[in-house]
């Protein structure tokens, strides 16, 4: 593989304007060949080659200072959270043993202090990987280095490029902290295993150990999801909206589940750091194929259970209104089963974050709970559509005369109410954790307390509509309209200003866009249409009731089917717009957040650190190059 192609698939996305500019340098360099003068003329050659070497090393300084900065900066950050880690596990050693502990070489023990031993477990781990990713940010810089000056003595053979990795480049912390940070993962590592697993080094190092990103996909996922996938497409292309009733709801959470799989797939080509965002522990991570067989399995049974409905004589079945069950069953299932197996770290983080939208008011919000609810306020009529599958059942069961009545009921507004309560609750939680107030957070809880006035004022339409001959009679129609039009814009503005983060530029080739893309720039000019076209569906669909060129329950089709398209796009752009701000901070790993140090915890850190330093000093001055470069 070209070393071109390794930098690009190994760096840290999130760091990335702070590695060297390998492509720029090359660049460089290839003009300057393609300019040189003929070698006859040796004196024009001599004074064009040194002039080049003169500006090409200037360059090359100032890409290694710029890249030795970061570097400094991020080893004086390990080097704090390590002293600080120290000092938690300290405490938590005394409090349970009362002795002092050894990996903080020979401190005194203080003042019994309870520690919560699971939470320091993630901390260290996520410390680890930091150190992981730094040591991968230190080797990929240096040899970027090498190669260039080893490019430039290729094609203007001298001395200066051996000199200047000797006396520039190995004189740097880029080169002579490597030791250093070496060690501090290898302390890392022992300290995890004898405190955190009680001397278990293998479960440690699987504990703190990251799969690569570009690890082979096992050929059992992808002849699964395969196998499935040419199986839903072969039998289900007549078939989707035979059942809107009995199988809308499965249909459009197996449309959502293929959905979710695409936004997954294309994350993780461009770069997009879902893992961080999502606060996922990067040891389990999901790739799209897992998700992908997960989703075929389920589309699978779907599409068989529609199949039985409709040939149930050939096969014996007297009774084919239990199949439409299977599409109801089968997601609990999944998501409840205990067996590790399909995704279980995916599953039990989705049943915690469901959890915590529950109890949206009483819990900390982070981004994957209002991903999440967000995802639930598109999946409004599949969640209505499941609940009508149960009250038919329950009436089935009971043989009652209203059983295959689907009229709606109070539960149905309730439903309805419910994500858009769930968002309303999380804004006004963030806005009263946050020390700094943000407006913006009441704003975004404006957003969704329209939704359910929407819902409110629809139902009582709806209720009313009896009473007279045309829908436009209805005075709570007009009532409709008008509310659904402001709530309409209001969210739309939302999604394109602050969730896509659009309309930054008002001029030139990226008008209405913004700085940095990811994506190629014809999409977000689709996403921004597609936006607005799908929030205003309702009022092509309030057209074709009224005239009757469409059912009210076809139209619940079709808008649920555009809901889905719309949210499979928003999430394209909103993890976008979250992976430049975590790459605008330069955050690539989870902030596990542990109890404040009070003053004396601070001495103990800072005796730590300096420890550190001293011995980091002595490394330095040992160092022979670093003599000579000095």
């Amino acid at each position: 593989m070209k070393f071109d192609r390794t930098f690009e698939s190994h760096l840290t996305n999130e760091w990335r304007q702070q590695y060297v500019n390998y492509e720029e340098m090359k660049t460089l360099l290839r003009t300057a060949v393609e300019n040189m003068p003929n070698r006859r003329d040796k004196s024009v050659y001599e004074e064009y080659c040194l002039n080049f070497q003169d500006e090409y090393f200037a360059k090359l300084n100032s890409e290694l200072m710029r890249v030795n900065e970061f570097f400094d900066y991020k080893m004086a950050e390990a080097r704090r959270k390590h002293a600080t880690l120290k000092v938690k596990l300290l405490y938590m050693k005394s409090r349970t043993s009362g002795q002092v502990v050894g990996a903080v070489r020979g401190l005194p023990p203080l003042a019994d202090q309870p520690r919560n031993l699971r939470k320091l477990d993630r901390a260290y781990a996520e410390f680890y990987f930091s150190l992981v990713l730094l040591k991968n940010y230190q080797q990929l810089n240096y040899t970027c280095f090498q190669k260039l000056s080893d490019k430039c003595n290729k094609y203007f053979p001298s001395p200066n490029g051996f000199r200047w990795v000797q006396r520039t480049l190995d004189g740097t912390s880029l080169y002579v902290d490597v030791v250093e940070l070496r060690d501090m993962i290898i302390e890392v590592e022992d300290i995890f295993t004898q405190y955190i697993t009680d001397g278990d080094r293998a479960k440690a190092m699987e504990k703190l150990r990251v799969p690569p990103l570009t690890q082979p996909i096992s050929t059992d996922y992808v002849f699964t999801a395969g196998l499935f996938m040419a199986y839903i497409l072969f039998v289900s292309t007549n078939q989707v909206f035979i059942f809107t009733r009995m199988f809308r709801g499965s249909f459009s959470l197996m449309l959502y589940g293929f959905s979710l799989v695409g936004n997954v797939y294309v994350w993780q080509s461009v770069g997009i750091n879902h893992v961080l965002i999502f606060d996922l522990n990067p040891r389990h991570q999901t790739v799209s194929i897992k998700l992908l067989s997960t989703a075929s399995f389920f589309g699978y049974a779907c599409v068989l259970a529609m199949l039985l409905f409709i040939h149930h004589k050939e096969f014996g079945v007297k009774d084919p209104l239990y199949f439409p069950l299977i599409g109801l069953v089968l997601p609990l299932v999944i998501l409840l089963n205990p067996v590790h197996v399909m995704n279980f770290p995916a599953r039990m983080g989705i049943l915690k974050c469901f959890g915590r939208v529950l109890a949206a008011p009483f819990c900390y919000v982070s981004f994957a709970d209002f991903w999440l609810a967000d995802q639930l306020g598109s999946l409004v009529q599949c969640t209505v559509d499941y609940y009508y599958l149960i009250r038919f059942y329950m009436r089935y069961s009971m043989d009652r005369e209203n059983t295959f009545d689907f009229e709606p009921d109070v539960v149905i507004a309730v439903l309805r109410c419910l994500p858009a309560w769930f968002r309303l609750a999380q804004c006004v939680k963030r806005y009263c954790d946050s020390k700094i107030k943000p407006v913006s957070y009441l704003v975004n809880a404006f957003a969704y307390a329209s939704t359910i006035i929407v819902v409110v004022i629809s139902t009582i339409q709806m209720e009313t509509s009896c009473k007279y001959n045309s829908i436009f009679a209805n005075p709570w129609t007009w009532v409709y309209i008008v509310s659904s039009l402001v709530s309409t814009i209001y969210c739309t503005a939302w999604d394109l200003l602050q969730d896509y983060g659009l309309f930054k530029i008002w001029k030139g080739k990226r008008i209405f866009l913004r700085n940095r893309l990811i994506y190629p720039k014809w999409f977000y000019y689709y996403a921004i249409i597609a936006d607005l076209s799908i929030r205003f569906f309702w009022a092509l669909e309030v057209y074709l009731i009224a005239n009757n060129l469409l059912l009210p329950n076809n139209s619940k089709t079709l808008s649920s089917i555009c809901e889905i398209n719309r949210r499979f796009i928003w999430n394209f752009l909103r993890l976008e717009n979250e992976h430049l701000f975590n790459c605008g901070n330069f955050r690539a790993t989870r902030d596990i957040f542990l109890s404040a140090l009070n003053s004396r915890d601070e001495l103990l850190v800072n005796d730590l650190m300096d420890e550190s330093r001293r011995w980091s000093g002595a490394h330095r001055d040992s160092n022979p190059i670093r003599r000579r470069a000095e």
